[in-house]
Protein backbone atom coordinates (compact mmCIF):
# COMPACT_ATOMS: atom_id res chain seq x y z
CA UNK A 1 0.00 0.00 0.00
CA UNK A 2 1.31 3.33 -0.93
CA UNK A 3 1.61 6.02 1.36
CA UNK A 4 1.39 9.73 0.47
CA UNK A 5 3.21 12.50 2.20
CA UNK A 6 1.13 14.39 4.57
CA UNK A 7 -0.40 17.47 3.16
CA UNK A 8 1.35 20.68 3.97
CA UNK A 9 -0.20 24.04 4.35
CA UNK A 10 0.73 26.62 1.72
CA UNK A 11 1.28 30.02 3.31
CA UNK A 12 1.48 33.27 1.44
CA UNK A 13 5.00 34.68 1.03
CA UNK A 14 5.83 37.68 3.11
CA UNK A 15 7.00 40.68 1.21
CA UNK A 16 10.70 41.32 1.28
CA UNK A 17 11.80 43.93 3.65
CA UNK A 18 12.48 47.25 2.07
CA UNK A 19 16.13 48.44 2.37
CA UNK A 20 16.71 51.05 4.92
CA UNK A 21 19.37 53.67 5.41
CA UNK A 22 21.42 54.20 8.52
CA UNK A 23 18.45 55.76 10.28
CA UNK A 24 16.24 52.87 9.32
CA UNK A 25 14.08 55.03 7.00
CA UNK A 26 13.60 54.04 3.40
CA UNK A 27 15.32 56.40 0.87
CA UNK A 28 13.34 58.56 -1.53
CA UNK A 29 12.79 56.95 -4.91
CA UNK A 30 14.68 58.69 -7.80
CA UNK A 31 12.82 61.59 -9.31
CA UNK A 32 11.48 60.77 -12.72
CA UNK A 33 9.26 62.32 -15.27
CA UNK A 34 7.07 60.54 -17.75
CA UNK A 35 8.53 60.43 -21.24
CA UNK A 36 6.43 60.95 -24.34
CA UNK A 37 5.39 57.28 -24.32
CA UNK A 38 4.46 57.45 -20.67
CA UNK A 39 7.72 55.91 -19.47
CA UNK A 40 9.46 57.72 -16.66
CA UNK A 41 12.37 60.05 -17.66
CA UNK A 42 15.36 60.39 -15.30
CA UNK A 43 16.51 63.85 -14.24
CA UNK A 44 19.38 65.56 -16.12
CA UNK A 45 22.83 64.14 -15.53
CA UNK A 46 25.39 66.60 -14.11
CA UNK A 47 28.13 65.60 -16.59
CA UNK A 48 25.83 66.00 -19.55
CA UNK A 49 24.71 69.44 -18.41
CA UNK A 50 28.31 70.51 -17.94
CA UNK A 51 29.39 69.30 -21.38
CA UNK A 52 26.41 71.02 -23.01
CA UNK A 53 27.49 74.35 -21.52
CA UNK A 54 31.04 73.97 -22.94
CA UNK A 55 29.59 74.59 -26.40
CA UNK A 56 29.39 78.30 -25.58
CA UNK A 57 25.72 78.34 -26.55
CA UNK A 58 24.37 77.69 -23.04
CA UNK A 59 22.85 74.34 -24.12
CA UNK A 60 23.29 72.96 -20.60
CA UNK A 61 21.06 75.70 -19.23
CA UNK A 62 18.64 75.18 -22.12
CA UNK A 63 18.45 71.49 -21.29
CA UNK A 64 17.78 72.34 -17.63
CA UNK A 65 15.34 75.10 -18.60
CA UNK A 66 17.34 77.59 -16.55
CA UNK A 67 16.34 80.58 -18.62
CA UNK A 68 18.05 83.32 -16.67
CA UNK A 69 21.31 81.40 -16.65
CA UNK A 70 20.87 80.73 -20.36
CA UNK A 71 20.57 84.48 -20.98
CA UNK A 72 23.79 85.12 -19.02
CA UNK A 73 25.69 82.45 -20.99
CA UNK A 74 24.46 83.77 -24.34
CA UNK A 75 25.35 87.29 -23.26
CA UNK A 76 28.92 86.19 -22.53
CA UNK A 77 29.20 84.61 -25.98
CA UNK A 78 27.64 87.68 -27.61
CA UNK A 79 30.10 89.93 -25.76
CA UNK A 80 33.06 87.97 -27.06
CA UNK A 81 31.60 88.11 -30.58
CA UNK A 82 31.18 91.90 -30.25
CA UNK A 83 34.83 92.24 -29.27
CA UNK A 84 36.18 89.83 -31.90
CA UNK A 85 34.01 90.90 -34.84
CA UNK A 86 34.51 92.28 -37.32
CA UNK A 87 37.92 90.66 -37.65
CA UNK A 88 40.59 93.34 -37.89
CA UNK A 89 44.28 93.73 -38.54
CA UNK A 90 45.29 92.47 -35.12
CA UNK A 91 43.70 89.63 -33.11
CA UNK A 92 41.80 90.30 -29.91
CA UNK A 93 43.79 90.45 -26.72
CA UNK A 94 44.60 87.04 -25.25
CA UNK A 95 42.97 87.90 -21.96
CA UNK A 96 39.59 88.18 -23.71
CA UNK A 97 39.89 84.58 -24.91
CA UNK A 98 41.18 83.37 -21.56
CA UNK A 99 38.38 85.16 -19.77
CA UNK A 100 35.78 83.60 -22.04
CA UNK A 101 37.21 80.11 -21.56
CA UNK A 102 37.17 80.69 -17.83
CA UNK A 103 33.52 81.75 -18.08
CA UNK A 104 32.69 78.55 -20.00
CA UNK A 105 34.36 76.55 -17.24
CA UNK A 106 32.25 78.31 -14.64
CA UNK A 107 29.07 77.78 -16.68
CA UNK A 108 29.89 74.07 -17.01
CA UNK A 109 30.48 73.73 -13.26
CA UNK A 110 27.32 75.64 -12.47
CA UNK A 111 25.23 73.46 -14.80
CA UNK A 112 26.62 70.30 -13.21
CA UNK A 113 25.83 71.52 -9.71
CA UNK A 114 22.37 72.65 -10.78
CA UNK A 115 21.59 69.25 -12.31
CA UNK A 116 22.76 67.47 -9.18
CA UNK A 117 20.63 69.63 -6.90
CA UNK A 118 17.56 69.03 -9.03
CA UNK A 119 18.16 65.27 -9.07
CA UNK A 120 17.87 65.22 -5.27
CA UNK A 121 14.57 67.05 -5.13
CA UNK A 122 11.28 65.21 -4.40
CA UNK A 123 9.64 67.03 -7.27
CA UNK A 124 11.42 66.16 -10.50
CA UNK A 125 12.28 68.99 -12.98
CA UNK A 126 11.40 68.71 -16.63
CA UNK A 127 14.35 68.73 -19.15
CA UNK A 128 14.38 69.50 -22.87
CA UNK A 129 16.01 66.28 -24.06
CA UNK A 130 16.02 62.71 -22.88
CA UNK A 131 19.28 61.73 -21.12
CA UNK A 132 20.62 59.71 -24.05
CA UNK A 133 19.74 62.42 -26.56
CA UNK A 134 21.21 65.10 -24.33
CA UNK A 135 24.43 63.11 -24.04
CA UNK A 136 24.73 62.80 -27.79
CA UNK A 137 24.11 66.50 -28.24
CA UNK A 138 26.69 67.30 -25.54
CA UNK A 139 29.45 65.32 -27.20
CA UNK A 140 28.51 66.58 -30.66
CA UNK A 141 28.58 70.25 -29.63
CA UNK A 142 31.72 69.97 -27.56
CA UNK A 143 33.81 70.78 -30.66
CA UNK A 144 31.99 74.05 -31.43
CA UNK A 145 34.29 76.32 -29.40
CA UNK A 146 37.59 74.78 -30.70
CA UNK A 147 36.28 74.84 -34.27
CA UNK A 148 35.11 78.44 -34.02
CA UNK A 149 38.37 79.42 -32.35
CA UNK A 150 40.37 77.75 -35.11
CA UNK A 151 38.23 79.38 -37.77
CA UNK A 152 38.74 82.76 -36.13
CA UNK A 153 42.51 82.32 -35.97
CA UNK A 154 42.71 81.25 -39.62
CA UNK A 155 40.43 84.04 -40.81
CA UNK A 156 42.19 86.65 -38.73
CA UNK A 157 45.55 85.55 -40.15
CA UNK A 158 44.25 85.95 -43.70
CA UNK A 159 42.87 89.38 -42.86
CA UNK A 160 46.27 90.34 -41.44
CA UNK A 161 47.93 89.06 -44.61
CA UNK A 162 45.70 91.35 -46.65
CA UNK A 163 46.61 94.35 -44.52
CA UNK A 164 50.31 93.55 -44.70
CA UNK A 165 50.13 93.01 -48.46
CA UNK A 166 48.49 96.44 -48.72
CA UNK A 167 51.27 98.01 -46.66
CA UNK A 168 53.95 96.44 -48.85
CA UNK A 169 52.12 97.49 -52.01
CA UNK A 170 51.94 101.10 -50.81
CA UNK A 171 55.65 101.07 -49.99
CA UNK A 172 56.43 99.74 -53.46
CA UNK A 173 54.21 102.35 -55.09
CA UNK A 174 56.05 105.11 -53.26
CA UNK A 175 59.35 103.73 -54.51
CA UNK A 176 58.02 103.48 -58.05
CA UNK A 177 57.23 107.19 -57.92
CA UNK A 178 60.68 108.10 -56.58
CA UNK A 179 63.27 109.53 -58.95
CA UNK A 180 66.72 108.19 -59.71
CA UNK A 181 68.55 110.66 -57.45
CA UNK A 182 68.65 109.03 -54.02
CA UNK A 183 69.40 112.19 -52.08
CA UNK A 184 66.18 113.91 -53.16
CA UNK A 185 64.02 110.90 -52.19
CA UNK A 186 65.83 109.78 -49.04
CA UNK A 187 62.71 110.03 -46.86
CA UNK A 188 60.71 107.94 -49.33
CA UNK A 189 63.28 105.16 -49.17
CA UNK A 190 63.50 105.36 -45.39
CA UNK A 191 59.73 105.11 -45.01
CA UNK A 192 59.51 102.09 -47.31
CA UNK A 193 62.46 100.42 -45.60
CA UNK A 194 60.87 100.96 -42.18
CA UNK A 195 57.65 99.38 -43.46
CA UNK A 196 59.56 96.31 -44.60
CA UNK A 197 61.44 95.96 -41.33
CA UNK A 198 58.29 96.42 -39.25
CA UNK A 199 56.44 93.79 -41.26
CA UNK A 200 59.18 91.22 -40.80
CA UNK A 201 59.76 92.02 -37.12
CA UNK A 202 56.16 92.17 -35.94
CA UNK A 203 54.70 89.43 -38.14
CA UNK A 204 57.51 86.98 -38.93
CA UNK A 205 55.18 84.00 -39.54
CA UNK A 206 53.38 85.58 -42.51
CA UNK A 207 53.66 85.35 -46.25
CA UNK A 208 54.29 89.10 -46.28
CA UNK A 209 57.35 88.65 -44.05
CA UNK A 210 58.67 86.02 -46.45
CA UNK A 211 58.59 88.66 -49.21
CA UNK A 212 60.53 91.25 -47.21
CA UNK A 213 64.12 90.09 -47.98
CA UNK A 214 63.49 90.29 -51.71
CA UNK A 215 61.80 93.67 -51.38
CA UNK A 216 64.72 95.03 -49.37
CA UNK A 217 67.14 93.83 -52.06
CA UNK A 218 65.04 95.58 -54.71
CA UNK A 219 64.89 98.78 -52.63
CA UNK A 220 68.66 98.81 -52.16
CA UNK A 221 69.31 98.20 -55.85
CA UNK A 222 66.91 100.97 -56.82
CA UNK A 223 68.41 103.35 -54.26
CA UNK A 224 71.89 102.86 -55.71
CA UNK A 225 70.59 103.61 -59.19
CA UNK A 226 72.54 103.51 -62.42
CA UNK A 227 75.48 105.76 -61.54
CA UNK A 228 78.32 104.98 -59.18
CA UNK A 229 78.13 108.29 -57.35
CA UNK A 230 74.39 108.00 -56.78
CA UNK A 231 75.15 104.56 -55.38
CA UNK A 232 77.72 106.09 -53.04
CA UNK A 233 75.10 108.49 -51.68
CA UNK A 234 72.76 105.58 -50.95
CA UNK A 235 75.47 103.36 -49.48
CA UNK A 236 76.68 106.17 -47.23
CA UNK A 237 73.15 106.67 -45.93
CA UNK A 238 72.44 103.04 -45.13
CA UNK A 239 75.92 102.57 -43.62
CA UNK A 240 75.17 105.10 -40.87
CA UNK A 241 75.35 103.70 -37.31
CA UNK A 242 71.67 104.43 -36.65
CA UNK A 243 70.50 102.33 -39.59
CA UNK A 244 68.51 99.26 -38.55
CA UNK A 245 68.11 95.93 -40.28
CA UNK A 246 70.26 94.03 -42.78
CA UNK A 247 71.19 96.99 -45.00
CA UNK A 248 73.51 98.45 -42.36
CA UNK A 249 76.01 95.59 -42.56
CA UNK A 250 75.66 95.32 -46.35
CA UNK A 251 76.24 99.04 -46.88
CA UNK A 252 79.21 99.16 -44.51
CA UNK A 253 80.84 96.30 -46.42
CA UNK A 254 80.21 98.06 -49.74
CA UNK A 255 81.29 101.56 -48.69
CA UNK A 256 84.93 101.23 -49.70
CA UNK A 257 83.98 99.87 -53.12
CA UNK A 258 81.40 102.63 -53.57
CA UNK A 259 84.02 105.30 -52.77
CA UNK A 260 86.39 103.77 -55.31
CA UNK A 261 83.79 103.43 -58.04
CA UNK A 262 82.37 106.92 -57.59
CA UNK A 263 85.81 108.49 -57.55
CA UNK A 264 86.85 106.63 -60.70
CA UNK A 265 83.58 107.61 -62.37
CA UNK A 266 84.40 111.27 -61.75
CA UNK A 267 87.94 110.65 -62.97
CA UNK A 268 86.70 109.14 -66.23
CA UNK A 269 84.44 112.17 -66.72
CA UNK A 270 87.33 114.56 -66.10
CA UNK A 271 85.75 115.92 -62.89
CA UNK A 272 88.93 115.67 -60.89
CA UNK A 273 87.90 118.12 -58.18
CA UNK A 274 84.83 116.02 -57.45
CA UNK A 275 86.86 112.80 -57.60
CA UNK A 276 89.36 113.93 -54.98
CA UNK A 277 87.03 113.70 -51.97
CA UNK A 278 85.81 110.07 -52.29
CA UNK A 279 89.22 108.76 -53.33
CA UNK A 280 91.04 110.59 -50.55
CA UNK A 281 88.48 109.23 -48.07
CA UNK A 282 89.03 105.75 -49.45
CA UNK A 283 92.79 105.94 -48.94
CA UNK A 284 92.49 107.56 -45.51
CA UNK A 285 89.65 105.58 -43.90
CA UNK A 286 89.75 102.27 -45.77
CA UNK A 287 93.44 101.91 -46.57
CA UNK A 288 93.45 98.15 -45.94
CA UNK A 289 90.51 97.41 -48.21
CA UNK A 290 90.80 95.76 -51.62
CA UNK A 291 89.43 98.83 -53.47
CA UNK A 292 92.11 100.99 -51.83
CA UNK A 293 94.81 98.51 -52.82
CA UNK A 294 93.58 98.56 -56.42
CA UNK A 295 93.34 102.36 -56.69
CA UNK A 296 97.00 103.14 -57.59
CA UNK A 297 96.92 100.69 -60.49
CA UNK A 298 93.57 102.03 -61.67
CA UNK A 299 94.82 105.62 -61.59
CA UNK A 300 98.03 104.61 -63.33
CA UNK A 301 96.02 103.05 -66.16
CA UNK A 302 93.97 106.23 -66.44
CA UNK A 303 97.12 108.39 -66.46
CA UNK A 304 98.71 106.24 -69.17
CA UNK A 305 95.63 106.59 -71.35
CA UNK A 306 95.86 110.39 -71.05
CA UNK A 307 99.53 110.36 -71.97
CA UNK A 308 98.82 108.11 -74.92
CA UNK A 309 96.11 110.46 -76.18
CA UNK A 310 98.43 113.42 -75.68
CA UNK A 311 101.18 111.76 -77.69
CA UNK A 312 98.91 110.63 -80.52
CA UNK A 313 96.57 113.62 -80.82
CA UNK A 314 98.42 116.44 -79.11
CA UNK A 315 95.34 118.64 -78.95
CA UNK A 316 94.51 121.19 -76.33
CA UNK A 317 91.82 118.94 -74.87
CA UNK A 318 94.31 116.13 -74.36
CA UNK A 319 96.83 118.62 -72.98
CA UNK A 320 94.35 119.99 -70.44
CA UNK A 321 93.47 116.47 -69.34
CA UNK A 322 97.09 115.46 -68.89
CA UNK A 323 97.92 118.74 -67.14
CA UNK A 324 95.05 118.32 -64.70
CA UNK A 325 96.15 114.78 -63.93
CA UNK A 326 99.52 115.90 -62.57
CA UNK A 327 98.14 118.24 -59.90
CA UNK A 328 95.33 115.78 -59.14
CA UNK A 329 97.66 112.84 -58.55
CA UNK A 330 100.24 114.90 -56.70
CA UNK A 331 97.58 116.08 -54.25
CA UNK A 332 97.10 112.70 -52.56
CA UNK A 333 98.71 111.97 -49.21
CA UNK A 334 99.33 108.40 -50.31
CA UNK A 335 102.80 108.06 -51.78
CA UNK A 336 101.69 105.28 -54.10
CA UNK A 337 99.26 107.67 -55.75
CA UNK A 338 101.19 110.93 -55.64
CA UNK A 339 104.24 109.41 -57.32
CA UNK A 340 102.10 108.65 -60.35
CA UNK A 341 102.28 112.35 -61.24
CA UNK A 342 106.00 112.10 -62.10
CA UNK A 343 105.47 110.31 -65.39
CA UNK A 344 102.76 112.75 -66.46
CA UNK A 345 105.05 115.70 -65.73
CA UNK A 346 107.54 114.56 -68.35
CA UNK A 347 104.91 114.71 -71.09
CA UNK A 348 102.84 117.73 -70.15
CA UNK A 349 105.22 120.62 -71.03
CA UNK A 350 105.40 119.61 -74.68
CA UNK A 351 101.65 119.36 -74.81
CA UNK A 352 101.18 122.78 -73.23
CA UNK A 353 103.56 124.37 -75.70
CA UNK A 354 102.00 122.66 -78.67
CA UNK A 355 98.56 123.77 -77.57
CA UNK A 356 99.72 127.36 -77.02
CA UNK A 357 101.20 127.46 -80.52
CA UNK A 358 97.89 126.31 -82.01
CA UNK A 359 96.00 128.91 -80.00
CA UNK A 360 98.42 131.66 -81.02
CA UNK A 361 97.97 130.82 -84.68
CA UNK A 362 94.20 130.91 -84.17
CA UNK A 363 94.63 134.35 -82.49
CA UNK A 364 93.27 132.91 -79.27
CA UNK A 365 95.91 134.85 -77.39
CA UNK A 366 94.26 134.79 -73.97
CA UNK A 367 94.13 130.97 -73.76
CA UNK A 368 97.59 130.71 -75.27
CA UNK A 369 98.94 132.99 -72.54
CA UNK A 370 97.27 130.86 -69.86
CA UNK A 371 98.90 127.67 -71.14
CA UNK A 372 102.29 129.33 -71.43
CA UNK A 373 102.05 130.69 -67.90
CA UNK A 374 101.13 127.21 -66.63
CA UNK A 375 104.14 125.74 -68.42
CA UNK A 376 106.59 128.32 -67.12
CA UNK A 377 105.25 128.28 -63.55
CA UNK A 378 104.99 124.49 -63.18
CA UNK A 379 107.86 123.32 -65.38
CA UNK A 380 110.51 126.10 -65.37
CA UNK A 381 113.29 123.59 -66.05
CA UNK A 382 111.62 121.84 -68.97
CA UNK A 383 113.37 121.98 -72.31
CA UNK A 384 110.32 123.74 -73.72
CA UNK A 385 110.58 126.60 -71.19
CA UNK A 386 112.99 128.72 -73.31
CA UNK A 387 110.75 128.92 -76.34
CA UNK A 388 107.66 129.20 -74.14
CA UNK A 389 109.11 132.36 -72.55
CA UNK A 390 109.63 134.01 -75.95
CA UNK A 391 106.19 132.93 -77.15
CA UNK A 392 104.68 134.33 -73.96
CA UNK A 393 106.17 137.76 -74.81
CA UNK A 394 104.82 137.63 -78.35
CA UNK A 395 101.44 136.56 -77.06
CA UNK A 396 101.34 139.40 -74.53
CA UNK A 397 102.18 141.99 -77.20
CA UNK A 398 99.58 140.51 -79.55
CA UNK A 399 96.94 140.82 -76.84
CA UNK A 400 97.55 144.60 -76.67
CA UNK A 401 96.93 145.02 -80.38
CA UNK A 402 95.63 141.94 -82.24
CA UNK A 403 95.94 143.85 -85.53
CA UNK A 404 99.61 144.64 -85.05
CA UNK A 405 100.54 141.53 -86.97
CA UNK A 406 102.62 139.81 -84.30
CA UNK A 407 104.16 136.69 -85.76
CA UNK A 408 104.95 133.38 -84.15
CA UNK A 409 108.58 133.45 -82.95
CA UNK A 410 110.86 131.06 -84.77
CA UNK A 411 112.08 128.03 -82.86
CA UNK A 412 115.69 128.98 -83.59
CA UNK A 413 116.26 132.69 -83.94
CA UNK A 414 118.82 134.12 -86.37
CA UNK A 415 122.08 135.55 -85.06
CA UNK A 416 122.11 139.17 -83.97
CA UNK A 417 123.69 141.82 -86.22
CA UNK A 418 122.54 145.02 -84.58
CA UNK A 419 123.54 146.25 -81.14
CA UNK A 420 120.80 147.95 -79.17
CA UNK A 421 121.43 149.78 -75.89
CA UNK A 422 118.57 150.88 -73.66
CA UNK A 423 119.09 153.50 -70.93
CA UNK A 424 116.72 153.72 -67.94
CA UNK A 425 116.08 157.27 -66.65
CA UNK A 426 113.41 156.01 -64.26
CA UNK A 427 113.61 155.44 -60.49
CA UNK A 428 111.87 152.10 -61.16
CA UNK A 429 113.21 148.87 -62.57
CA UNK A 430 112.36 148.73 -66.23
CA UNK A 431 111.56 145.85 -68.57
CA UNK A 432 111.17 146.27 -72.30
CA UNK A 433 109.80 143.37 -74.35
CA UNK A 434 110.15 143.15 -78.11
CA UNK A 435 109.17 140.85 -80.95
CA UNK A 436 110.05 140.80 -84.60
CA UNK A 437 112.94 138.92 -86.21
CA UNK A 438 113.78 138.03 -82.59
CA UNK A 439 111.71 138.02 -79.42
CA UNK A 440 112.96 138.78 -75.93
CA UNK A 441 113.09 141.08 -72.95
CA UNK A 442 115.57 143.70 -71.78
CA UNK A 443 115.67 144.23 -68.01
CA UNK A 444 117.36 147.37 -66.57
CA UNK A 445 117.91 148.29 -62.95
CA UNK A 446 116.34 151.39 -61.43
CA UNK A 447 118.16 154.72 -61.64
CA UNK A 448 118.90 155.96 -58.12
CA UNK A 449 119.65 159.54 -59.23
CA UNK A 450 116.63 159.86 -61.51
CA UNK A 451 113.18 161.32 -60.92
CA UNK A 452 109.66 161.15 -62.35
CA UNK A 453 108.99 163.61 -65.18
CA UNK A 454 105.94 165.74 -65.72
CA UNK A 455 103.69 164.89 -68.62
CA UNK A 456 105.28 166.21 -71.79
CA UNK A 457 108.77 166.41 -70.26
CA UNK A 458 111.57 163.95 -70.95
CA UNK A 459 115.23 163.59 -70.07
CA UNK A 460 118.11 164.47 -72.34
CA UNK A 461 119.18 161.05 -73.55
CA UNK A 462 122.95 161.48 -73.83
CA UNK A 463 123.91 157.86 -74.13
CA UNK A 464 126.44 156.25 -71.86
CA UNK A 465 126.43 157.54 -68.28
CA UNK A 466 127.96 156.30 -65.09
CA UNK A 467 124.80 157.10 -63.14
CA UNK A 468 122.15 155.92 -65.61
CA UNK A 469 121.73 152.11 -65.80
CA UNK A 470 121.63 150.57 -69.25
CA UNK A 471 121.49 147.18 -70.94
CA UNK A 472 122.84 146.20 -74.36
CA UNK A 473 121.58 143.35 -76.57
CA UNK A 474 122.45 142.12 -80.03
CA UNK A 475 119.44 141.36 -82.20
CA UNK A 476 118.83 140.60 -85.87
CA UNK A 477 118.13 143.69 -87.98
CA UNK A 478 114.49 144.33 -88.82
CA UNK A 479 111.19 145.80 -87.70
CA UNK A 480 110.14 145.28 -84.09
CA UNK A 481 107.15 145.86 -81.83
CA UNK A 482 108.04 146.92 -78.28
CA UNK A 483 106.14 147.24 -74.99
CA UNK A 484 106.84 147.27 -71.27
CA UNK A 485 106.35 144.58 -68.67
CA UNK A 486 105.52 145.19 -65.03
CA UNK A 487 105.11 142.40 -62.50
CA UNK A 488 104.86 139.85 -65.31
CA UNK A 489 102.12 141.76 -67.15
CA UNK A 490 102.88 143.21 -70.59
CA UNK A 491 101.62 146.80 -70.98
CA UNK A 492 101.65 149.34 -73.75
CA UNK A 493 103.61 152.54 -73.43
CA UNK A 494 102.31 155.50 -71.53
CA UNK A 495 100.77 156.94 -74.69
CA UNK A 496 98.55 153.82 -74.88
CA UNK A 497 100.17 152.37 -77.99
CA UNK A 498 102.80 149.88 -79.05
CA UNK A 499 106.05 151.24 -80.36
CA UNK A 500 107.06 150.10 -83.82
CA UNK A 501 110.78 150.40 -84.31
CA UNK A 502 113.09 149.50 -87.16
CA UNK A 503 116.51 148.48 -85.94
CA UNK A 504 118.88 148.32 -88.89
CA UNK A 505 122.00 149.80 -87.32
CA UNK A 506 123.57 150.03 -83.91
CA UNK A 507 121.77 152.49 -81.70
CA UNK A 508 120.11 153.15 -78.39
CA UNK A 509 116.86 153.98 -76.65
CA UNK A 510 115.98 155.86 -73.52
CA UNK A 511 113.08 155.24 -71.20
CA UNK A 512 111.69 157.29 -68.29
CA UNK A 513 108.62 157.48 -66.06
CA UNK A 514 106.13 160.31 -65.78
CA UNK A 515 104.45 161.49 -62.59
CA UNK A 516 101.58 159.25 -61.51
Amino acid sequence: MSTEPPPTAILPEEPAAAPTDATGAAPEPPATLPDADGAPRPSARPLTAALLNLSGLGLGYLHLRAWLRLAVALAATAGLAWVALPIGREPIAVWWALGYLGALGLFALDAALLARRRARRETPQRTVWAPRTAGRIAWATLAIVPLLGTAYVVTQHEVLEQYLAHDLAQAQESLDSAGTAFGAFRKTYDTAYTTYLTTAAEHPATRAADRVPGLIDDLYAQAKGATECNALTAVRHFALPETQGPLKAVAQDELSGALHDCGMEFVAEGKLRDAKQPLAELMADHASSDPAAALPDDLAAWRDSLIKDLSSKGGCTETAAATGSTSFLAGFDSGKVSELADKARTEVPAGLLKCAVRQFKAQDHLDAAANLTALLDSYPRAREAGYAGRLQIATGIAQLDPKAGVKLPSLKEPEGTVTLTVHNYSPDTFEMVYTGPATGVITIDACDDCKYYAKGDQPACVGYSLTVPSETVTIPAGDYLTATRQDGVILDWENGELDKESFTADGGLCTWSQKR
